[in-house]
């Protein structure tokens, strides 16, 4: 059993095991059609925004997860709202594909019920997190092969959202008529408590139109703020067109290994937490790499070669992306947004650094090093930039670089 962050969850870290029993039976009963029965809780596993519990009744296992917005000022009408659209969104997904996403029983926004607190109750998915076997050795397959059969499950259940597209970008909701439109999309904000509320923006007609309003400018206080607003208004220059093609897609909001369930055989078997799902610009959404085979371009969260026995190498990420790549397209007949699979690890990382202030640096430092060659200290090409000491004739050939690097023809090709 995890240990919530108090601070975080308040009040929901001392609900009672007896109490989510209750819930679970009553549930049970009333939307399962079984007798009440005993159980008890068998694991409480604590994130960053919820505490998901697993209760086991005599005929049946149910999770019930309680948001970090549960409580005190967290609970206000966006929170809920986005509540209701990760139901919206789910059983979108469940109407349309065969992707294994949870089933959901029951939702309550409110604390009037057996456990005080805004819940989600869903079935309980069978299998082990990629997180957990991509590094394991022990198990019935040999890793490599294991390892590869993870990727060409993952990519042909990611193909299946192919067949979802959408005219804005936000976040899934029902009307009144019970017909799927677009609605504002949500975020985490964290107060000075350390509490966490939910914030709504949009939707937005278009991918500029999101990132004129989000995304997160330099402050050019000092030659870094400088370098990285320089070097990230060329590199986003280089993503495909923002706005074209038209439409958006869906894409499991944290498309990672801690996110995929699989069994003994690589086989997929559930792709959970879909807190705050949102329609995605198609060059970031559901055709893209998943984020464990894309750590090295996200440097400040890699530890590779330091911590070796839980990171891969750039080159075997390389490998496994070609690998993935392949996959994907093999899934997708080779055309749509395949067209996008192959440098959606670039993508990614622009669209990280464009939205978050943290990374942008060494993400800024990345795309230097491969544009300038691995002949050129990146850090100090950086500063040169920022100091304004960057000849023009050596930035017009690093932004042709950048261009031929991103492949910027190429993604836009139809």
């Amino acid at each position: 059993m995890d240990d919530p962050d108090p601070e975080t969850f308040g009040p929901l870290v001392a609900i009672t095991a007896e109490s989510l029993v209750l819930l679970a039976s009553n549930i049970a009963n009333r939307c399962l059609h079984l007798p009440n029965s005993s159980g008890k809780l068998v694991a409480r596993i604590s994130g960053s925004y919820n505490i998901t519990h697993v209760v086991e009744l005599e005929s049946v296992k149910l999770v019930i997860r309680v948001p970090a917005t549960g409580w005190g000022s967290g609970m206000t009408p966006p929170a809920a709202h986005a509540m209701e659209s990760q139901v919206a969104t789910i059983r979108l997904i469940r109407s349309k594909t065969t992707i294994p996403v949870p089933e959901i029983y029951a939702i309550d926004t409110t604390d009037n019920n057996e456990i005080g607190a805004p819940y989600l109750c869903m079935n309980f998915i069978p299998g082990k997190l990629v997180s957990e076997v991509w590094f394991d050795h022990s198990g019935t397959l040999p890793r490599e092969e294991l390892r590869l059969r993870i990727l060409t499950s993952l990519s042909r259940i990611m193909a299946q959202f192919s067949c979802l597209t959408f005219d804005k970008m936000g976040s899934i909701v029902e009307d009144e008529s019970g017909s799927t439109v677009i609605g504002p999309m949500y975020d985490w904000h964290e107060k000075e408590d350390g509490g966490l509320q939910v914030a709504a923006s949009g939707p937005f007609d278009s991918t500029s139109a999101f990132l004129q309003e989000n995304l997160i400018s330099s402050s050019n206080e000092n030659v870094w703020d400088k370098a990285e607003a320089k070097v990230l208004e060329a590199i986003v220059d280089c993503l495909p067109t923002l706005d074209s093609p038209p439409g958006f897609v869906l894409c499991l909001p944290d498309f990672d290994s801690q996110n995929v369930l699989v069994d003994e055989q690589g086989t997929v078997t559930g792709l959970i937490d879909w807190d705050l799902a949102q329609t995605m610009p198609r060059f970031v959404g559901y055709a893209r790499y998943p984020g464990w085979i894309t750590r090295d371009w996200d440097p400040l969260m890699y530890g590779w070669p330091k911590m070796a026995e839980s990171e891969d190498s750039p080159e075997t990420l390389g490998r496994y992306r070609a690998y993935y790549n392949m996959e994907v397209g093999k899934a997708l007949e080779w055309s749509g947004d395949w067209q996008f699979t192959e440098k959606s690890h670039m993508a990614e990382a622009i669209w990280i650094a464009a939205l978050h202030r943290h990374n942008r640096l060494e993400i800024c430092r990345k795309f230097v090093q491969v544009a300038a060659g691995d002949n050129v200290e990146s850090l100090d090409t950086l500063y040169d930039i920022g100091a304004g000491r960057y000849g023009e004739e050596k930035w017009k050939i690093f932004k042709g670089n950048l261009k031929r690097l991103i492949r910027r023809e190429a993604l836009n090709a139809s």
